[in-house]
């Protein structure tokens, strides 16, 4: 039996029907004046049996917007007894298990009789979501009634199996029987309590799922805007390799986590990242490092795992509108980003564009050119807590949004959800000189003809760092990108 644990869920629980079950087609629900005393059945079966059933019914849904209902987990306690409650002469000990073959015997039964309509389309209830305390019940000689054996149900987990997997109205039934008595014989009327769970699939709309379909390679916007390059990101496993390639390893900004490829993959429609609490070993390990990088070699390990990919340099694009779709996890100490860098000169001085970083709290977008001295950058930042949108709408962090960038020679504006966050003048990026970079100085790096130069698009989740800390959000983390998706003017 698996241990007993706690969960607790937001659901909607319908007033509880107890109205026994007979399953077996060969039960007699009649009286017929000759039932023995010595029968053992279950307490609470003989209590609500109606002559002929025992069910127990419970309704359970993902709560509404708004519903703020908790409860604990559907917990229920069972007692072996005697007829008509009197005290046991003598120990009796009898098996307590689920009898799927008494389910199976009902469900065929269906349509025979009214008795048996609630077991239409009827599922037993999968282990892994419910616990017995205990296989065996013992009436004691003296007593009216057993020790207590408790059955929970996982409330939660079977939520979220409907609305992830099942995707419909689901009926789970779980039949608890008792056999093999080693005194009294078994009441085979009240040797059953059938436990039923009405779990109602609660349609959450697109705006909490993956685009499946996508665009065609023709795509176009008004305006005149023409698709150049996408990624869906529609298929199974490792991204295209010919559009993105991974990071490794300690990269950018004190982050605790190790970069490697095996944090990202495409399913469910959408490239997901998974940050993972695991201690990996540097290889790169030396606690005499030193400089302005020594961080990546003074640790000798790191505490926590994710990934990072950039798209080839092929695919580096200058001006145009670009719209990714992303859902972001929203606990402290994670760093989701959307980002581009330019693909010629050092940082800053080819340019940096933030569509999207979250952390502490806030949603940022930034432009970042070349600073006063080197590996300096003057800022253009806008951020927004996340308060602002969560406040409006409680399940913000559950839905996909747009992030889409519009740029043209005189300005950069980034939108989230049609909502202009930051506009920048592109007359106020020229770098200020190069500062002993070699070249990039004085450019302009979001307003040039400067061909073949442009912006590569990045896409992580980072964990921690100078921005990300402290480290307060449970693992693993999650971070989904439906597409990207680049348009430029015909």
């Amino acid at each position: 039996m698996k241990n007993k644990i706690k969960i607790w869920v937001a659901l909607c629980v319908a007033a509880c029907s107890i109205t026994f079950s007979a399953c077996d087609e060969d039960n007699d629900f009649g009286y017929n004046g000759k039932l023995s005393l010595n029968y053992l059945g279950i307490k609470q079966a003989s209590e609500t049996w109606d002559g002929a059933q025992c069910n127990i019914v419970t309704a359970l849904k993902e709560p509404q917007e708004g519903e703020v209902q908790k409860v604990k987990n559907f917990n229920y306690r069972l007692n072996l007894a005697l007829y008509q409650n009197r005290k046991a002469e003598k120990d009796a000990t009898v098996d307590l298990v689920i009898a799927s073959d008494s389910l199976k015997k009902a469900i065929a039964l269906v349509g025979t009789s009214s008795v048996y309509t609630v077991y239409a389309d009827a599922e037993l209830l999968p282990e892994e979501y419910y616990n017995l305390s205990a296989s065996k019940m013992e009436l004691s000689a003296g007593s009216k009634k057993s020790e207590e054996v408790e059955l929970n149900v996982y409330s939660s987990k079977l939520i979220a199996l409907v609305q992830d997997e099942w995707k419909k109205d689901v009926t789970f039934v779980l039949p608890v029987q008792i056999q093999n008595s080693t005194s009294y014989s078994i009441n085979d009327k009240t040797n059953t309590m059938m436990f039923f769970f009405n779990v109602t699939y609660v349609d959450p709309g697109e705006e909490y799922f993956a685009d499946g379909e996508g665009v065609p390679d023709d795509h176009e916007l008004e305006g005149g805007y023409k698709l150049v390059w996408h990624d869906e990101f529609n298929g199974t496993g490792a991204p295209n390799a010919e559009m993105w390639r991974y990071e490794e390893g300690f990269q950018r900004n004190e982050e605790d986590q190790w970069y490697k490829k095996e944090n990202v993959e495409m399913k469910k429609n959408a490239l997901v990242f998974t940050a993972k609490q695991e201690r990996v070993k540097n290889p790169n390990y030396n606690p005499n490092a030193t400089g302005g990088n020594s961080w990546k070699q003074t640790r000798e390990y790191a505490e926590y795992t994710s990934a990072c990919v950039v798209a080839q340099n092929k695919y580096a694009f200058k001006y145009g509108k670009l719209v990714v779709r992303a859902k972001i996890p929203i606990e402290q100490g994670g760093w989701p980003a959307i980002w581009s860098t330019g693909n010629w000169y050092e940082w800053p001085l080819g340019g940096e564009i933030d569509f999207l970083e979250f952390y502490k709290n806030k949603i940022h977008a930034n432009l970042c050119w070349g600073g006063n001295k080197r590996w300096d950058g003057s800022w253009n930042s806008a951020n927004y807590p996340i308060t602002d949108f969560t406040s409006k709408d409680a399940k913000w962090a559950e839905k996909y949004h747009v992030w889409m960038m519009d740029w043209d020679e005189k300005y950069i504006r980034i939108y989230l959800d049609d909502v202009l966050l930051n506009e920048t003048d592109l007359s106020t990026t020229y770098n200020k000189g190069d500062h002993g970079a070699g070249e990039g100085g004085y450019i302009n790096p979001y307003s040039n003809d400067l061909e073949g130069f442009g912006q590569l698009m990045m896409l992580n989740l980072a964990i921690g760092g100078v921005n990300g800390r402290p480290i307060e959000a449970t693992f693993p983390l999650e971070y989904r990108v439906d597409y990207v998706r680049v348009y430029q003017k015909k």
